[in-house]
């Protein structure tokens, strides 16, 4: 078995889309209510409530995540930071992030640009 990605559903595919199209500088793949990026897919099948607690933590790499976090300052202004840019007791150098429906995105340092 291959992992090939998740799907969020949402009762707000467009809005989350969008936010997911500035996190990752990536245009989706759209076919009616449903977004496609790599790895990820965002879908509004009809009547989904999007739940207050999300049980799923989304994890992505990045070679800078100070550059990533501070573009997505600018780019995002309404952005809920869970946590900064810090050395994790387990040493990765992460931050941590809500998208608009709740669900986190941990981000951490890509091994080749550890700092």
């Amino acid at each position: 078995m291959r992992f090939g990605g998740i799907c969020i559903t949402t009762d707000n595919a467009r809005h989350l889309a969008d936010f997911y199209k500035t996190v990752f500088q990536e245009e989706p793949f759209v076919e009616g209510s449903h977004y496609s990026f790599s790895n990820i897919a965002v879908y509004d099948p009809g009547g989904v409530k999007a739940l207050s607690e999300q049980n799923i933590w989304l994890q992505c790499f990045d070679e800078n995540i100070d550059v990533l976090y501070e573009r997505l300052l600018r780019e995002i202004p309404d952005i809920e930071i869970i946590s900064p840019p810090e050395r994790r007791p387990w040493g990765a150098y992460s931050f941590q992030f809500l998208d608009p429906d709740g669900n986190k995105i941990a981000v951490a340092q890509d091994r080749n640009g550890e700092i």
